[in-house]
């Protein structure tokens, strides 16, 4: 599934910055990371995964200008040590896009294991606590910054399906999290403010598609644009909230959901 035909956009304020994107190996994270680059950034690709990130990596082209460092981000001690080295390496850290996460097996409310819950919160919601963590004082030592956390519809109103509570609860968290982080550092230089990302062409989502083309053909019909988005449109999004263009976006997410929530 397309977006535009050219999904690229110019910043040149960007040009030399430092960019970390987490969960940058494929979807919105990889699409992202290609569009910092597009722009100049030296950027950092922050995921679990090293075959998957070399792939990445080999798929942008883009040597030197892109590196990657081992991360979980529902780890404190990996994300401690990602902001080291990225302190380390570079000195400053310009933008961040916290967009990694996963969570526990999906199951209705009744149904779902106390671990399960567990491991959503933390991979989701926990996850962007611990970046915002330690990434907020390397870019208040630089002068300030850009961080967008990747929440979601589903941060907006209940799972549509059976089965999403818990990941519904963690994008509600990471919005209140946001605002709330927003406010604290509204005077200071550094904005943080999250992406609301409809249904999106991830591998995932592709495969969700193919397993069920009947939810397949309910979400469709009820997305007015009458398909779902493209990972570089939610990537140009998140480029256009860390751009001067958005100098005045703290605290308000980006709702990108081709009319979904409209």
């Amino acid at each position: 599934m397309t977006g535009t035909d050219d999904n690229r956009v110019r910043y040149p304020e960007m040009r030399g910055k430092i960019a970390l994107v987490t969960g940058g190996s494929s979807g919105i994270g990889l699409a992202t990371v290609a569009a910092f680059a597009r722009e100049g950034a030296t950027v950092i690709l922050a995921s679990r995964d090293a075959d998957r990130a070399e792939a990445a990596l080999k798929e942008i082209g883009l040597a030197g200008q892109v590196s990657w460092i081992a991360c979980d981000v529902a780890d404190g001690g990996d994300v401690e040590r990602l902001c080291a080295t990225i302190a380390e390496r570079h000195g400053r850290l310009d933008y961040a896009f916290n967009n990694g996460g996963s969570g526990g097996r999906w199951a209705p409310v009744a149904d779902t294991a106390e671990a399960d819950w567990r491991r959503t919160i933390d991979g989701y919601l926990t996850s962007a606590f611990l970046c915002m963590h330690h990434q907020i004082p390397l870019m208040l030592a630089g002068g300030g910054g850009v961080i967008v956390n990747n929440a979601s519809v589903d941060g907006l109103r209940g799972y549509p399906f059976p089965g999403g509570a818990a990941y519904s609860a963690a994008k509600h968290g990471v919005l209140g999290l946001t605002k709330s982080a927003a406010l604290e550092h509204a005077a200071s230089g550094l904005r943080i403010t999250a992406v609301c990302p409809g249904w999106v062409d991830t591998p995932p989502v592709a495969r969700y598609f193919r397993d069920d083309p009947v939810k397949a053909a309910a979400i469709l019909q009820q997305t007015p644009r009458g398909r779902i988005a493209a990972a570089e449109e939610i990537a140009n999004g998140v480029l256009w909230l860390c751009s001067s263009a958005a100098s005045f976006v703290i605290g308000s997410p980006l709702v990108m959901d081709g009319g979904y929530m409209a």
